[in-house]
């Protein structure tokens, strides 16, 4: 059996992170969007997971501003190499990325995701329903992570989402 692991990503990860971004979403909006994230330092945490020094999965974090203040986390783009997907890699790393943002005492994760996987950790798309934001529906979603959290608001995201 093949071992995953996870750390930290490092700046020399980033050509492959895009690399499987663009693999996994088919297309280079995604890649394009975590690539900026980085340069433009709003990136919060960021981690990958590999095998053999192979990048499988990729998870990214980023600053959200509630009416004008830096209140939320978002969660995404979330990758896992094709192949190797429905192995856990992703779950692994929503997990691991939640661990150090409740610690840190973040309160709030949004995300905007397939509607069928997010909930089974805990986010709902009936909660993020009083939160204006450049979308809605069923795939936009929030997980309050520690007491405190605001409960509405206006969402502002970074540059990078266009």
């Amino acid at each position: 059996m093949t071992e995953t692991w996870m750390r930290l990503t490092r700046p020399e990860d980033m050509d492959a992170i895009v690399a499987l971004n663009d693999a996994a979403f088919r297309g280079k909006e995604e890649g394009a969007i975590t690539r900026r994230l980085h340069a433009d330092g709003d990136s919060l945490l960021s981690l990958i997971a590999h095998r053999n020094e192979e990048i499988v999965g990729h998870i990214e974090f980023f600053r959200i501003l509630i009416d004008g203040q830096p209140s939320a986390v978002g969660l995404g783009p979330m990758s896992v190499k094709p192949g190797v997907q429905g192995q856990g890699i992703g779950a692994g790393l929503v997990r691991m990325g939640l661990i150090p943002l409740s610690a840190r005492a973040e309160t709030i994760v949004f995300v905007l995701g397939h509607p069928d996987y997010y909930p089974k950790f805990g986010f709902s798309a009936e909660a993020a329903a009083p939160f204006t934001a450049p979308w809605s529906g069923p795939a936009f979603m929030v997980k309050v992570i520690n007491p405190g959290a605001p409960e509405a608001g206006e969402l502002t995201y970074p540059a990078a989402f266009g």
